[in-house]
């Protein structure tokens, strides 16, 4: 399949007014102060309808207006990463979902860890203390509630550097982001990009961890990527194409559907102050369900995931849609997750007019 273009509003089925109200929203969301600075995407049907940034560079009064080209830290999206190179080895015959991650670290040691699957780490439900290492007790039997951990992916990441024989990031790096064209997209961010990473006030939610000098040259595979707007699209588009973009492949249809599926019906989960009793999770990207997570339109079989500090990627397969909220979010703990990310998804699937 091709990759995104700007083609006519018409093959996409959506409305000029419809597309107009996009971009006069988030630009008022700069104008609200509600962000600073914000780069957005919005696609359906392999037609981008919306590629825009408002907002500035920086926090000075002299910083230079945004780009559509601006870096931003994606922060736990960074996990959909590493949960498609998991699932690439696994269709490679050399990962297996239900078997113990002990398999493939020996150090992961202790009472219960044998039970602790791959397919655990991916779905959060693994029992893991959140700051566990390899010899730390499980906090819950594995499979029976989710929570949310970092730490786990950060496992991941292992067993794709000893299963691979790579570097996690040149791993992923040479088998995600090189197929798909991703040339913006980092572990390490180059100096010669570092004028187009969006800064932050110090008193902006992570400033102190996002904009520092070791996170723009460290590797993690919970959380540490930066990107842009256009290349996650990319990404979210691989994924509503069937697991192919601009003609190649990358995963098998079969991967992407049991990768955005719920793979832990009955399992609940809390985050903060919310309690869900269904946590609808697949293998790395969170599903929709009845959660109206980041949009009050989106479909239950939608499928997206939250980054700390601003970044949000949502692909609704029934909509046919991909969206992408890149933003400097201001304050980390207010109910509304990342920018009012729901206001923005919103006026993307308002803008359908032929399903």
């Amino acid at each position: 399949m091709r990759g995104l273009v700007f083609n006519s509003l018409e093959q996409a089925g959506v409305s000029a007014f419809g597309v107009e109200r996009i971009r006069t929203a988030a630009a008022q969301m700069v104008e609200d102060n509600i962000t600073p600075a914000q780069v957005i995407v919005a696609a359906r049907k392999g037609t981008l309808l919306v590629h825009q940034a408002n907002g500035k560079f920086g926090p000075e009064a002299d910083a230079a207006d945004l780009t559509a080209d601006a870096i931003f830290p994606l922060c736990s999206i960074t996990k959909l990463f590493t949960a498609t190179a998991i699932m690439m080895l696994v269709e490679q015959g050399k990962v297996g979902l239900n078997r113990p991650v002990s398999d493939y670290i020996p150090e992961f040691t202790g009472e219960n860890k044998t039970k602790v699957c791959v397919h655990h780490l991916l779905t959060h439900t693994s029992g893991i203390e959140v700051n566990g290492g390899y010899d730390a007790p499980l906090s819950h039997e594995p499979g029976t509630v989710m929570s949310y951990c970092g730490y786990g992916y950060e496992l991941l990441g292992e067993i794709i550097r000893r299963v691979s024989g790579q570097a996690y990031d040149v791993f992923v790096k040479e088998s995600i982001f090189k197929p798909l064209g991703m040339e913006n997209t980092y572990y390490r961010v180059p100096m010669e990009v570092r004028n187009r990473v969006v800064r932050r006030a110090p008193e902006a939610a992570c400033a102190e961890w996002v904009d520092s000098e070791y996170n723009l040259n460290s590797v993690s595979a919970g959380g540490g990527a930066y990107s842009t707007a256009m290349d996650l699209a990319v990404f979210g588009q691989m994924f509503l194409n069937g697991g192919i973009y601009n003609g190649v492949r990358l995963l098998s249809p079969v991967t992407v559907k049991e990768m955005t599926r719920n793979q832990i019906p009955g399992v609940s989960s809390q985050y903060r102050d919310e309690v869900f009793p269904e946590a609808y999770w697949g293998y790395g990207w969170a599903i929709n369900g009845t959660k109206r997570d980041g949009g009050d339109l989106l479909s239950a079989d939608a499928y997206s995931h939250w980054g700390a500090a601003g970044p949000f990627l949502c692909v609704d397969p029934i909509y046919q849609t991909v969206t992408v909220h890149l933003s400097v979010e201001l304050d980390h703990q207010k109910p509304f997750k990342n920018m009012y990310v729901d206001y923005f998804n919103n006026t993307v699937l308002a803008a359908i007019t032929e399903l």
